[in-house]
């Protein structure tokens, strides 16, 4: 009699190599993840916006929460020595539903648990919990250059009674730096003894045909002008804790252009020109052109 040998231990092999072949297209399946930066120069202790763009393609919805109730959702940074830390994981990311087939996007301040203190280049790949299969998927990695600038601008000064670190002196810096196709203009918060960044961030693109307008008023907040854009300016205020109080936009005329003033009293305004708003501006560019059709009531 012919013994016909037993097909399990063959089927058994045939499904764990199907398993192992078929694990990194599985993980991709799972969720299409990437991540965008919000420019790819940067100064120095400067904060990174990353938009994350994942889609659903596990062909099921999925509960996104992280091990043990913790973040969905983190950042993998590679710094320009090559070295790589721990996850960074992003407390904002709450659990939701995830619907198979849908695409969701977060933006992320990356720089609230990093801090991007060395010159060069980082990488940065974000990390997406997938409960079901109890793994992390990456995105590309994106770049990010850091670099260096000189400030033009600075002032010491003492924060002010009843708020944090009261009593300490730091120092208001203001820092300009040409981008691909423009320049921006930086402010930076430091401790005035030991020079240590507490913080540094934006002021948004500025047009160099006139030179920024700076100081500081009686309670030691900075105040710059400058052009943002033809003949508009923006004026923003910076508290002692590094962070933007007010901004406020004006409009040269013909005659005249803004500049920031002391008023006796100690407290700085904007002389010349006029308040805009480019809200209201926007609205009223629609009003000129009229409706469009989409706009027009039914029937006509």
């Amino acid at each position: 009699m012919i013994r016909v040998p037993s097909l399990q231990p063959l089927l058994l092999c045939l499904c764990l190599a199907a398993c192992l072949f078929a694990s990194p297209s599985q993980i991709q399946a799972q969720f299409q993840t990437n991540v965008t930066l919000n420019k790819e120069t940067y100064l120095i202790y400067e904060g990174i916006e990353a938009t994350v763009t994942i889609t659903n393609r596990s062909g099921a919805d999925v509960v996104m929460g992280g091990p043990r109730g913790g973040p969905w959702l983190g950042f993998n940074i590679t710094d320009p020595r090559g070295h790589q830390g721990p996850t960074i994981s992003m407390d904002g990311a709450d659990p939701i539903i995830f619907k198979s087939g849908t695409t969701i996007s977060r933006k992320v301040a990356i720089s609230k648990g990093y801090s991007f203190s060395e010159y060069g280049n980082y990488f940065i790949a974000a990390t997406v919990y997938h409960a079901p299969s109890q793994q992390y998927y990456s995105s590309n990695r994106a770049r990010a250059n850091f670099t260096g600038a000189k400030a033009f601008w600075e002032q010491s000064f003492g924060v002010p009674l009843g708020l944090p670190s009261a009593g300490q002196v730091r120092r208001y810096t203001l820092t300009s730096m040409r981008d691909i196709d423009r320049t921006y203009l930086y402010v930076r918060l430091l401790d005035d003894r030991s020079g240590a960044n507490i913080s540094t961030f934006s002021l948004g693109s500025a047009i160099m045909v006139t030179d920024p307008q700076v100081t500081v008023d009686r309670e030691n907040k900075m105040h710059v002008l400058f052009m943002t854009v033809p003949r508009i300016y923006s004026h923003v205020v910076i508290d002692s804790q590094g962070k933007i109080f007010r901004r406020n936009y004006h409009r040269e005329t013909d005659a005249e252009r803004p500049q920031l003033a002391v008023q006796t009293d100690g407290n700085i305004v904007v002389s010349g020109g006029y308040p805009y708003d480019p809200a209201i501006e926007a609205e009223q560019e629609k009003v000129n052109r009229g409706r469009s059709i989409g706009e027009k009531p039914p029937g006509l």
